[in-house]
Formats: structure tokens, C-alpha cells, sequence
């Protein structure tokens, strides 16, 4: 097994496919580094020119929390450790599907289902739970030739209580060069009818200055996010947006249409292409399912991220409109 550490910012552990599938099953819990703070969240904010004030009005968000709470996107942020400390490299990455001993040098973002219990609050201290649910079989795909590896984290606070569940596959792999039979993804939408209800686009431009902002709000160093050639020795355009930034984005387009008394229980996010240094990023959303379940006023969103290039991400949406359910 070989640990690459040329990038202080990479923990990627290569082996044989044999090792990797004893990982199968395999359970790792680690404690975020630091407490949910009111510093990191503006930071992740503003870089989202994200108004809602729940992360920056300590009164409101008071009143509906109990104080200043984490936006959904900085799920895996908290516990993502400094790329240094005294004593040397930290023990563990951020994401458990790095360490499994596997072929595959480098690593995407696939899909993301993150379903949230409770608010993650001003001065709590995080406990991450991440279980190897799977591993596929070889695959082929647009950028190289690997394996997608599922898994599912539970995070917690102090008191145990479950916060947020999220299960998530990242593609492990190897790049090789462009072939006309791969997977890449050909993604449309139908045109919605007229009577559909909108959410309201919002739109951001990928700038050198947005891609460094990202950094060093989610504390993610992955090379990929910020280094050209890194990305493109990965078969990618240029480098991009990574998995929090682009949760943060569609999280900002349903809060403005939900409005900051709603709750987010659920978000589906699958990226389809990598939004790029150079791209504009804009959401097309529309408002697909109005239900009651147990007394809860739930709204289904699709919310579309799209570049120059297409769709590159999408998204579904479920909300709370009468706020989080453990409120009082």
C-alpha cells in the first residue's frame, strides 16, 4: 500500500482491488478539530453572497435556534483537518473513501444525499461516524478508468444527538486517454410548463479570486480546486468547484424561494460535468410537489446548476416550510 503524500492537501491510499473490498463494511468515527464557529460560517456565506440570516443575525437565528446555525453545504467542512499541524500530517483525511487501499491516483465527486435531523449550532463539537457501504466494479467513464466508492456518515454533536446523514460516492480513478465509448453524462431538461412555479435564478461567476474564497472557507486543499494543471491531468477543463461550494449554491437558491423560517430536510446532488474557472454558474429551479406529512408542510425543488456548457449539476430539494420540526 502506498500513501501519496506528494500534496500535503492529498491522503489517498493506492492498493489492489482485493484489499480494498475487505474495507466493505468497515466503520471510522473521528471528532472534527474545531467547534462550529460564527468566524467559518461567514466565511462559506459571503463567498456564496448568501444572505440569510440564520448565518449572520445572531437575534434571528436565535429565535428560530437558539443562535447562529451552520449552512448545509459546511456538512463536511467541519470536519476537515488543518493540511499541517505540529507533530506532522493529522491521522485521518476529511473522507473515509481516500484511505481505502485501491487503485486510482486521484478522485471526483459523484453524488451527494444528505438528509438533516438538527441544526449544527454555534459552539458544537462534531463527531463524524463514516461506514465503506460499497464499492463497484471496474468502470469506464469521460475522465478515466476506475471504481465508485459509497459511503455513509452520520455526524453528531456533544450530546449524540444525529444531526445529519449523509451518503455520498466518490469516483476513484486512474486518467486515461479520451475514448468515444465512455459514460460522460448527456443531461437535459424538459421544458416546464407554464404554469410550474419558478424559483428565482441566482448566478456567480468561477473567478480565480471565488475558487481561493472556497478554500479557505471549507478548508478544502484538494489540488483539483484550485490548480489548473491538477485539473486537467485529471481530464478536467480547468480548476473547479468543489462538492460544499456547489451544495452552498443550490441551498442559497431554495432559501431565497423557501425563505428563512423554512427547513432543509433532504438534498440529492449528483454533478453531472465540473463547473470551471471561467464559467458562470446560474440555477434553473422549479417547484415540483406540495405534500402534508405528519403535519409537516413539505415542497419538492428541482434546482438545475448550469454553466456555458450545460447542465452541470442537479439537484432535488425538500423543504420544511413550516420550519425545523424540533423547534419550539
Amino acid at each position: 500500500m502506498n500513501k501519496n503524500y506528494a500534496d500535503p492537501t492529498l491522503y489517498v491510499v493506492e492498493g489492489p482491488i482485493e484489499e480494498a473490498m475487505k474495507w466493505v463494511g468497515r466503520e471510522m468515527t473521528i471528532k472534527a478539530p474545531y467547534p462550529v464557529n460564527e468566524a467559518q460560517i461567514a466565511y462559506f456565506a459571503a463567498m456564496l453572497e448568501d444572505p440569510n440570516e440564520n448565518y449572520w443575525d445572531a437575534d434571528a437565528a436565535g429565535r428560530r435556534y437558539g443562535g447562529i446555525i451552520s449552512p448545509g453545504g459546511m456538512f463536511q467542512t467541519w470536519v476537515f483537518p488543518t493540511p499541517w499541524r505540529p507533530g506532522g500530517r493529522p491521522e485521518h483525511g476529511p473522507v473515509y473513501a481516500l484511505e481505502v487501499p485501491m487503485p486510482g491516483e486521484t478522485l471526483i465527486n459523484v453524488t451527494t444525499d444528505t438528509t438533516f435531523h438538527a441544526p449544527m449550532r454555534v459552539g458544537d463539537l462534531l463527531t463524524y461516524t463514516d461506514t465503506i457501504s460499497s464499492i463497484s466494479p471496474l468502470k469506464r467513464t469521460a475522465v478515466g478508468e476506475g471504481y465508485f466508492v459509497t459511503t455513509t456518515t452520520v455526524c453528531r454533536n456533544q450530546d449524540g444527538t444525529d444531526l445529519a446523514t449523509n451518503i455520498n460516492v466518490v469516483y476513484r480513478y486512474d486518467t486515461v486517454p479520451p475514448s468515444d465509448d465512455t459514460s460522460a453524462p448527456q443531461i437535459s431538461r424538459p421544458a416546464a410548463d407554464a404554469d410550474v412555479e419558478r424559483i428565482p435564478e441566482i448566478s456567480l461567476p468561477i473567478t480565480l479570486s471565488k475558487l481561493v474564497m472556497n478554500a479557505a472557507a471549507t478548508r478544502d486543499y484538494f489540488p483539483g480546486h484550485h490548480d489548473r494543471d491538477y485539473a486537467q491531468g485529471q481530464g478536467v477543463r480547468d480548476a473547479y468547484h468543489n462538492t460544499m461550494y456547489l451544495q452552498g449554491f443550490v441551498d442559497r437558491a431554495g432559501y431565497e424561494w423557501a425563505g428563512p423560517d423554512a427547513w432543509l430536510v433532504r438534498r440529492q446532488l449528483r454533478m453531472v460535468v465540473p463547473a470551471c474557472r471561467g464559467d458562470t454558474m446560474r440555477t434553473d429551479g422549479r417547484v415540483v410537489a406540495r405534500r402534508e406529512e405528519n403535519g409537516r408542510d413539505l415542497v419538492d425543488l428541482d434546482i438545475d446548476v448550469l454553466t456555458e456548457h450545460g447542465i452541470a449539476v442537479t439537484t432535488q430539494l425538500t423543504f420544511d416550510l413550516g420550519g425545523w420540526e424540533g423547534r419550539n
